[in-house]
């Protein structure tokens, strides 16, 4: 076919990403939604949520809530499509909306894998304290979360102690989980020493609040007055279920994802009552569970499906999202935890979600592995790259550096190499491209190796930029009055 030549003007880069559902698709499982939250209902035993939303226009009988599709709708219109997301110090960090991903690992596991004996054993506060320091020095973890529940403090107030280990060790932005709408209280106190107030928490956020509802269909107590406490502070929030098909919600994917919906809706509406305009972030976890194991399958493609699809019921909301990748069911640091943490983490940067948790998360959301989040920091890189697309305008076309080199030249040597390929070509950090007697000379190591060296190396020296003794001093009051 010939085609009139056009002259090129200006650049042009499209994205690369992908869909899993059609517009009519999600439009038939945001219908199906409704119908669930007007006809089902919600549980909700706490009572003032009851009287919130029964004064919005619910129907209640006993816990049971019935949800108007206007009052839903409303919701979705009055939550923002993106947010600007602070670090610890106030400077911007990232734009939150839209298909901006961002990585991070997760929280609540029970047990660590040890970077040092390689034996796995319980969660302690020091490992919250090593994950932060090693997000902190990652360049592609962008935030950070506590990555488990702390077994050497006591159970009711690691949630603070979790806080207090990320907030001294991570100038990044944090994602807290609590048990509690005390437990928030005191992270919420911890948060102001270095924002100094409510206001200007609110201006320049860098927390984010994270809870669950329990599926199917039921917010308990707890997690309603953690929802109805950020809320009132301002605090950006993330109350999206985990859901296990065929035990915790339907067998099929299409169901697991309009009681997803249905769930996470409902926690929007509450939250947008208490303060209309909170940024709320629409996802979640959702996968089948193994009919042989019983265990909720981590590394399924049952999963990936569903994340992506969760992004683009969101995307027809217009809401930031919150995802999941870099996770595995293996019991190691192995082939199967990379393959697994390798394709969750392009599938959900292909999705476009916001907030990716879970980097870093082994044995079917169990135990965490130091070497595994290093790991997916190299992937989430080369997935980023993909994901940013080929620019094409006439210095990228080289037609004129074609013609130059001509018929069996050398690009090597020209300018046009030399000016561009720094930033053209992806460069690894831990995966190795030496040719065999280099790599033999530089120790013939396995990828397993050069990850727990790095580990070992970033625990070792990497520093954490310092807050100061008198923000220090205020947070350990807080810790101090447990």
């Amino acid at each position: 076919m010939r085609r009139e030549h056009t002259e090129l003007n200006g650049s042009h880069q499209q994205k690369v990403d992908f869909q899993v559902l059609t517009r009519d698709q999600v439009i038939d499982i945001h219908h199906t939604a409704l119908e669930v939250l007007s006809r089902t209902g919600v549980n909700f035993p706490l009572r003032e949520a009851r009287k919130i939303l029964s004064s919005a226009g619910c129907h209640v009988e006993d816990n049971r809530v019935y949800f108007p599709s206007g009052l839903v709708e409303w919701a979705i219109d009055s939550a923002p499509s993106q947010m600007t997301l602070f670090n610890r110090d106030g400077d911007k960090a990232m734009i939150i909306g839209g298909t901006n991903v961002t990585f991070g690992p997760g929280p609540t596991l029970l047990n660590m894998r040890d970077t040092e004996t390689g034996k796995r054993r319980k969660f302690q506060k020091q490992d919250t304290v090593n994950v932060a320091r090693l997000c902190d020095a990652l360049d592609n973890i962008d935030w950070v979360m506590g990555f488990g529940t702390i077994d050497d403090v006591p159970h009711e107030h690691s949630d603070r102690h979790e806080f207090e280990a990320m907030i001294k060790n991570t100038s990044k932005p944090i994602i807290v989980w609590s048990y509690t709408k005390e437990g928030m209280k005191d992270i919420l106190d911890m948060a102001l020493t270095v924002r100094e107030s409510e206001k200007e928490l609110r201006r320049k956020p860098f927390i984010i609040s994270y809870s669950e509802p329990i599926s199917p269909l039921t917010h308990d107590k707890d997690a309603t007055r953690k929802l109805l406490f950020t809320a009132e502070h301002g605090i950006p929030t993330i109350h999206s279920p985990a859901l296990q098909g065929g035990a915790s919600a339907p067998v099929t994917v299409a169901g697991q994802l309009v009681q997803g919906t249905a769930e996470n809706l409902s926690g929007l509406v509450l939250s947008q009552l208490q303060r209309e305009g909170l940024p709320y972030f629409f996802g979640g976890v959702s996968s089948v569970m193994d009919m042989k194991t019983a265990i909720l399958a981590y590394g399924a493609p049952e999963k990936e499906l569903a994340s992506a699809a969760y992004m683009d019921i969101a995307n027809y909301y217009n809401l930031p999202t919150w995802g999941t990748a870099g996770c595995t069911d293996s019991k190691v640091f192995d082939q199967q935890s990379a393959i697994e943490g390798t394709l969750s983490t392009l599938f959900s940067a292909l999705s476009g979600a916001n907030l990716i948790h879970d980097v870093g998360y082994m044995e079917s959301g169990s135990t965490g592995s130091l070497e595994q989040v290093v790991m997916v920091d190299e992937v989430i890189s080369m997935a980023k790259k993909f994901i940013d697309g080929i620019e094409i305008n006439v210095d990228t076309l080289a037609l004129e550096v074609i013609d130059e080199v001509g018929h069996g030249g050398n690009h090597l040597t020209h300018k046009h190499t030399m000016d561009n390929f720094r930033e053209v070509a992806w460069e690894p950090t831990l995966l190795d491209r030496n040719n065999r007697d280099s790599w033999k000379k530089r120790g013939g190591k396995t990828l397993k190796k050069r990850a727990t060296e790095r580990v070992r190396r970033i625990l070792n020296e990497h520093q954490p930029k310092p807050l100061s003794d008198d923000v220090i001093e205020k947070i350990d009051a807080v810790i101090d009055k447990l």
